[in-house]
């Protein structure tokens, strides 16, 4: 029979796993799932397409528009300078 004054633990084990983060695979992923589901309903597949696609114009729509800003812009002040100081 032993006897022991102190009871020593077993270190405690780490199980660490790295995590990654991929955003084009996620979004990939999401849209495979949204297309093989056979679940999903016809429309509610063609909603999405829709929403995908209104998404890429507006950001199109929004470039463009700055772009026309700037151009007024700078027409504003080259007409300005040639009113005011020539």
């Amino acid at each position: 029979m032993k006897i022991v004054a102190f009871k020593i633990r077993k270190a405690k084990k780490f199980n660490y796993k790295p995590l990654y983060y991929d955003q084009q695979k996620e979004e990939m992923e999401e849209r495979l799932k949204k297309y093989t589901d056979p679940e999903e309903k016809e429309s509610e597949r063609l909603r999405s397409r829709i929403r995908e696609t209104w998404r890429v114009r507006e950001s199109k729509n929004h470039t463009l528009s700055k772009r026309t800003l700037y151009i007024y812009l700078i027409g504003a002040v080259v007409i300005i300078y040639f009113v005011f100081f020539r």
